[in-house]
């Protein structure tokens, strides 16, 4: 026996809390539903496992947990997480991930495993809690030019995008960086007002790495 869900699926596992998730659990528990599968049958849950799947293909199987941290290609990743991880498109140059004034460094293991049908480019995905505020004078650094401010109490959310970029076209949150503004999670009434510019850097451990022709995980 199975159970359809009729929601909009990106919605509802973008928003879906830990409440949610044990009430699915239970349902198929109790009757002993072997699937439970949601929207549009791009992800299906199995009990606390999940997987994810695109045009009918499937990207990944393991906890939603497991998908947040580590997320196998670039649909899983933008998929996954709310706020939307921000993703953009980064020319490869040297040791560095290049886009507009925003440097990103690369490993040896990630430069090694581009192909000629990546063309020089790399796809980049950091989540806005993966990210330190550093100074300007920082090397690596990514400057994030403040549109607004969502103060949360505990947190506080900064909506921008990247200096120079006022369209927001390269770098954004989301998959492919479609919602064309990035994210930053930042500790509350510490982010500058409109106008004013936050230098950001990926935190270790927290930049995903894509190819640019594929879409799938690369080394970090």
């Amino acid at each position: 026996m199975v159970l359809f869900l009729k929601v909009f699926l990106t919605e509802f596992i973008a928003e879906m809390g830990d409440k949610t998730q044990l009430m699915l659990i239970a349902l198929t528990s109790k009757y002993k539903l072997k699937d439970i599968i949601l929207g549009t049958a791009a992800a299906i849950l199995v009990l606390n496992g999940m997987a994810v799947l695109a045009g009918g293909l499937l990207q990944q199987v393991g906890t939603p947990q497991e998908m947040y941290e580590r997320p196998a290609n670039e649909f899983v990743a933008g998929f996954i997480g709310s706020p939307a991880m921000n993703l953009g498109t980064f020319t490869v140059d040297g040791e560095w991930a290049k886009i507009g004034p925003a440097r990103v460094p690369l490993s040896e293991a990630t430069r090694a495993a581009l192909t000629p049908e990546d063309g020089g480019k790399i796809k980049i995905g950091f989540r806005p809690e993966g990210l330190d505020v550093v100074d300007e004078s920082v090397e690596g650094t990514i400057p994030v030019e403040v549109d607004f401010v969502e103060e949360l109490g505990s947190d506080a959310y900064v909506y921008g995008h990247l200096v120079g970029d006022e369209r927001g076209e390269g770098l954004g949150s989301g998959a492919e960086g479609t919602n064309k503004q990035l994210i930053v999670r930042v500790p509350p009434r510490t982010a500058p007002g409109r106008g004013g510019v936050l230098y950001v850097r990926i935190r270790e451990g927290q930049q995903h790495n894509f190819s640019a022709a594929t879409g799938v995980r690369l080394p970090e």
